[in-house]
């Protein structure tokens, strides 16, 4: 998630000193409030660029280049979010919030995101930057396996935590589909309605190889700074520790899909109400 400067004075500064005390691993968004060279000298531990390309080709190559001389070590290439999101709860929100700038472009402004996009832009990262990409935004499993025959390094299953386009399958509904699709030739990620580490030994079990979360950094970061970070980093990990526990499992690769039971619904439910799956 980008505009961390809507919710703490330091910004992503902060999430990466969090992110970094509790050693996981920090995704950058192209629309960051700091600029990503603040950003990766607060960071101590890995971490990836996600980049919204723009309709300027220089101006995308440049930002890239950037990323790459800055030291993130991987591309996380956005392709579920090309366009502001048309949902009820954005009507009942209300779209108007302070305007920031974009620490990652000239005058703070970026070009409008590029909305035609193929897997030939996929190509443009990897010759630019000479990065390994995540396709972020996978849920469909044929898309999966174009991605892997382009070169995708990495998939992330995602719906942009359902605020792109309402009414959207669950990333964990179609994770499991995704994953048969891919038969472990890359890893994959999953996002979208992961609130705590019961969350996350449900995608784990369902065959995801890592877990990303959005929105709750963001709360933790308004509540604590970088030390509310690495405190909601701990909390996941402490909860995903007990969840495991009371599966009698004693290790992640023991965690699978009979430890989880789907709802028969979870289909057929809008996007926001991510996290249909219950533990057993």
């Amino acid at each position: 998630m980008g505009s961390h400067g809507l919710v703490h004075p330091a910004a992503e500064v902060a999430t990466a000193e969090g992110a970094a005390k509790s050693g996981g691993l920090l995704s950058v968004s192209s629309a960051s409030t700091a600029a990503m060279e603040d950003i990766a000298k607060a960071s101590t531990g890995p971490k990836w660029f996600q980049m919204y390309l723009t309709v300027d080709r220089g101006e995308s190559k440049e930002v890239l280049e950037r990323a790459r001389d800055a030291g993130f070590k991987a591309i996380i290439f956005t392709v579920d979010a090309i366009w502001q999101g048309s949902s009820d709860e954005y009507v009942r929100l209300g779209r108007n919030r302070p305007w920031l700038p974009y620490g990652n472009f000239p005058a703070g402004n970026a070009n409008a995101f590029k909305t035609d996009l193929t897997w030939a832009d996929m190509e443009f990262i990897k010759t630019t930057t000479g990065l390994p990409v995540v396709v972020k935004g996978i849920t469909r499993s044929e898309d999966a396996v174009a991605a892997v025959k382009v070169g995708a390094s990495a998939i992330q299953v995602s719906n942009h935590g359902g605020r792109a386009l309402d009414g959207t399958p669950a990333a964990i509904t179609v994770l499991p589909s995704i994953a048969d699709a891919v038969q472990g030739d890359v890893p994959i990620i999953m996002d979208s309605g992961i609130r705590r580490g019961m969350d996350v030994a449900k995608a784990l079990a369902l065959r995801a190889n890592a877990v990303a979360v959005g929105r709750p950094v963001w709360w933790s970061l308004a509540l604590g700074g970088a030390g509310g970070v690495n405190g909601l980093m701990e909390y996941f990990n402490r909860e995903l520790v007990n969840t495991m526990l009371h599966l009698g499992v004693d290790k992640i690769d023991a965690l699978g899909s009979e430890h989880v039971t789907q709802s028969a619904s979870a289909m057929a439910v809008p996007a926001n109400d991510a996290m249909k799956a219950t533990t057993k």
